[in-house]
């Protein structure tokens, strides 16, 4: 790119709203003769138009533009070539950019690699739909191939940028962090302007909206589902997320989200368990299952081999050092992880269930995070079936003193937190005067010029937990999100 890059939401939409889709030429120079040939048909264009994804984006988009009088989006671009016929296809040059892949051309490379990244979570998609028994899975393999048609514009028109995400990303910062400090907004949100922009079918634009989709705390209510790795899940007893959960839309949004992981991070990554707890709610599976569907649906996408530019995610399960780094560098980022309490938490957490382990492992966590601010550490388990609240796990309090406090007597905060997740800072000035909304005792435990963290998780249907954190004088805000980053990942 030119100067200076574009940076928010809107000087990327300009940027990028007008901007050709890259089909390699000799594609487009066939398609050019097909169309003129008295007797080409359609059916000898389909191979042609399935193996440039622009191209057959471009077709959809032109489809769903000019016909009128459909009953549904149309989905599918050989579906959406047969809608248009050979004029509307004419039509779709317009918008196309020819280009001549180069094998040593790294944005060339790029861009082929983040294709083949879409059509494996689109295998991933259609084989979860194939054990859910959901109808029109050729509609979920297409609608996850194309939600993530905007990245491929990115790693095209701005590689640079997209390389320094993906750097970020792979050193443990989150995705919103990264593209945010990068772009100035989320790919996301530009994805869904762009789109509008576009014309594009509105089934694909669902899929980023949270009408559809779920949030990040319902994604970790359907988690919750999954209790043991040997038990079916369980089931939902919200309405929008039993809802959601039989949505298609949610397999390609997961689908797009265990694709991206696996292949920017690897498989090794300490949020692929999450998702696949999820996917083991959502089509009612056991957990080894829900792994096992995720896996051989890579090795089906390896098999049909469309979009090859990269070591396949089948092959990069077999050996990730043969086929993504070498040894030297693994044994690198290994040292690395350890060095790290939140990541030694993540690592730890992969294949425990039992929730009350979780939190054990959570406080241990805490307590080397916060070493040198805080020496006091107390979980307590509420049980909504008996309305009671007791200490479950402590580190450097007083048992007797614990004992002594009647932990169930009216307290404002303590409801507060038990009837839905939240998180609490205690400063100063909040300290002094919420000691009346404790239970009777409390004050044993604290004096004035200590900081309080509290927040609640939701343990099952029936328990929550309330972690407690004291600090030995002022904490701050960066230790807040700290405190309350490792709770969500405990949960």
């Amino acid at each position: 790119m030119k100067n200076k890059s574009p940076f928010g939401l809107n000087e990327w939409l300009l940027y990028l709203q007008d901007r050709k889709f890259p089909v390699g030429s000799d594609s487009i120079a066939k398609l050019r003769k097909q169309i003129k040939t008295p007797d080409a048909t359609l059916d000898r264009m389909q191979k042609n138009i399935a193996s440039e994804p622009m191209l057959a984006f471009a077709i959809l988009n032109q489809a769903n533009a000019i016909v009128t009088y459909k009953r549904n989006d149309i989905k599918s671009p050989i579906h959406a070539a047969s809608m248009i016929g050979m004029s509307g296809i004419s039509k779709v040059f317009e918008s196309l950019e020819p280009y001549t892949p180069i094998a040593k051309n790294h944005v060339h490379r790029a861009f082929s690699r983040e294709v083949q990244i879409s059509y494996e979570a689109a295998f991933m998609a259609r084989r979860w739909a194939i054990e859910k028994k959901i109808s029109h899975i050729e509609d979920i393999f297409w609608v996850t191939f194309f939600r993530d048609a905007v990245r491929w514009l990115l790693w095209f028109h701005a590689h640079d940028e997209m390389e320094q995400i993906t750097q970020k990303i792979r050193r443990n910062e989150t995705n919103i962090a990264a593209e945010n400090s990068i772009l100035g907004c989320r790919i996301d949100e530009l994805t869904v302007a762009l789109f509008k922009h576009w014309q594009v079918p509105s089934v694909i634009l669902d899929s980023f909206l949270t009408d559809q989709i779920p949030t990040a705390e319902e994604l970790q209510s359907i988690a919750r589902l999954t209790h043991t790795p040997d038990q079916l899940p369980g089931f939902a007893e919200d309405k929008r997320i039993t809802i959601l959960m039989n949505s298609p839309l949610i397999l390609a949004y997961c689908a797009s989200k265990v694709s991206q992981e696996a292949n920017v991070v690897g498989w090794g990554s300490k949020n692929l368990p999450f998702y696949y707890r999820v996917i083991a709610a959502i089509i009612h599976i056991r957990l080894g299952d829900a792994i096992q569907s995720t896996h051989f649906a890579t090795a089906e996408a390896a098999l049909d081999a469309r979009y090859s530019i990269k070591p396949s995610l089948a092959a990069q399960l077999l050996s990730p050092i043969l086929f993504t780094r070498t040894e030297a560098a693994a044994k690198s980022s290994t040292k690395k992880i350890k060095a790290n309490p939140l990541t030694q938490l993540q690592a730890k957490l992969t294949d425990v269930t039992d929730k009350k382990q979780r939190a054990t492992l959570a406080m241990k966590a805490l307590l080397a995070i916060f070493k040198d601010q805080s020496g006091q550490v107390l979980i307590l388990k509420h049980s909504n079936t008996s309305n009671k609240l007791s200490p479950m796990l402590q580190y450097g309090y007083d048992i007797n003193t614990l004992k002594s406090i009647r932990w169930n007597s009216p307290s404002n905060i303590i409801s507060k937190l038990v009837r839905k997740r939240v998180a609490v800072h205690f400063d100063d000035q909040k300290f002094s005067s919420m000691a009346k909304d404790m239970p009777e005792g409390v004050e044993a435990l604290l004096s004035s010029k200590q900081h309080l963290f509290l927040a609640s998780s939701p343990a099952n249907e029936t328990d929550t937990y309330i972690y407690w954190l004291a600090g030995k004088e002022q904490l701050n805000r960066d230790q807040f999100e700290t405190f309350k980053r490792v709770i969500k990942l405990a949960d």
